[in-house]
């Protein structure tokens, strides 16, 4: 049951300090909370073929942040599972490290959260059996950059709001 509200007081000081009461409780329910979206930057490859070192992707990692996902995918292959190993190389800051991830199927999507540096070089080598071929390697990475890495643009509520409303004016 809706409570109405009244505005109490006899002289235009009292109502107007009882509108005011009204409002701050009014206030108090509204969200005061905003949320941004944070796209990711896609990054992927296509190999024919792996080549002599079996290596079928690299990359560099100008800024930080994590690798959340990876999609592969072969155009043929044998029947044996892949493994594919994640090496990382920094000159910067001289670490590596390495992952490795078995592929059974045709085409997975794997959760990795794979976290890298500013300067780090991706290596994606696909190890395999003794006789096995494979062709047409898919590669896709989901890479979300460092939050000191993105670009900060500060908006007023009423502005965000103005964006978000002419964003879905299509739909």
């Amino acid at each position: 049951m809706k409570r109405e509200l009244m505005i109490k007081g006899n002289t235009p000081g009292e109502k107007f300090n009882s509108i005011e009461a009204i409002l701050r409780r009014m206030s108090r329910r509204l969200s005061h909370k905003v949320v941004g979206v944070l796209p990711v930057s896609p990054v992927f490859e296509f190999a024919y073929v792996p080549d002599s070192d079996n290596i079928v992707m690299r990359r560099l990692f100008p800024v930080s942040g994590t690798i959340t996902k990876a999609g592969v995918a072969f155009d043929s292959r044998g029947k044996k599972p892949i493994r594919l190993m994640f090496g990382v190389e920094n000159d910067i800051t001289m670490r590596t490290l390495s992952s490795s991830y078995l592929i059974k199927r045709k085409a997975e999507v794997l959760d990795i959260n794979f976290e890298v540096e500013s300067g780090d070089k991706i290596t994606v080598k696909a190890e395999l059996e003794e006789g096995e071929v494979v062709k047409g390697i898919w590669i896709g990475l989901s890479f979300e950059p460092g939050l000191k890495h993105m670009k900060k643009q500060e908006f007023l509520l009423s502005e965000l709001e103005l964006m978000t409303e002419e964003d879905n004016e299509g739909i």
